[in-house]
């Protein structure tokens, strides 16, 4: 069944954890697929600054174990969650790939670091759209971990890398049930200027 480009793009979706199904695995080959996917993404001279790290088995165990320690090193009292906290310890159980996102600095520094990050941000979007492509789901994950210098030594980013967030890969669990999606009017957010 063909669908056009607003049913890809309106469908577009991001599957949390907990409505991943618990032991869902992709194969690796599908992963690669979703990247390169990633990488047909705008790219000013064709810098392609976008990195990927994959964590799977028990590189996975590791990376949200690492998650865990951050989030209690970094997180005040007053916002510490204990079922967030806990919850790194199950994650693994649900996610079968975790690939952090980075924007490698273009080592010639032709263009501003921010369309470095731009142009990552186009290849995660990539990404999502191919999701339901391939039968998987799952979310860009970002946040105070993920920008923490203790996640920038993990990851050994050089100093002017920047981690843009995880995605978090799984099979969709069928039986969740998901909140519905809206958008505000896009007559809300267009100015016309015309003179």
């Amino acid at each position: 069944m063909e669908h056009d480009i607003d049913y890809w793009i309106r469908n577009r979706k991001s599957t949390f954890v907990n409505g991943l199904k618990e032991g869902g695995k992709i194969e690796d080959g599908v992963i690669e697929k979703l990247l390169e996917n990633g990488t047909w993404a705008p790219s000013h001279g064709l810098a392609q600054v976008w990195q990927f790290k994959i964590f799977k088995d028990d590189g996975l165990k590791f990376f949200f174990k690492k998650q865990k320690q951050v989030y209690k090193e970094i997180t005040s009292e007053k916002k510490f969650l204990d079922f967030k906290y806990n919850e790194y310890d199950n994650n693994h159980k649900r996610v079968s790939h975790v690939v952090a996102v980075i924007a490698k600095r273009d080592p010639y520094k032709r263009f501003p670091k921010q369309e470095d990050l731009v142009s990552v941000a186009c290849a995660v979007q990539n990404i999502y759209l191919s999701l339901e492509a391939y039968g998987v789901a799952g979310y860009l994950s970002t946040g105070d971990v993920c920008y923490s210098q203790q996640m920038r030594e993990f990851l050994k980013l050089d100093a002017e890398d920047e981690c843009v967030g995880f995605f978090m890969l799984g099979i969709a669990d069928e039986t969740y049930e998901r909140p519905p999606r809206t958008r505000t009017p896009v007559s809300e957010k267009i100015e016309w200027v015309i003179t």
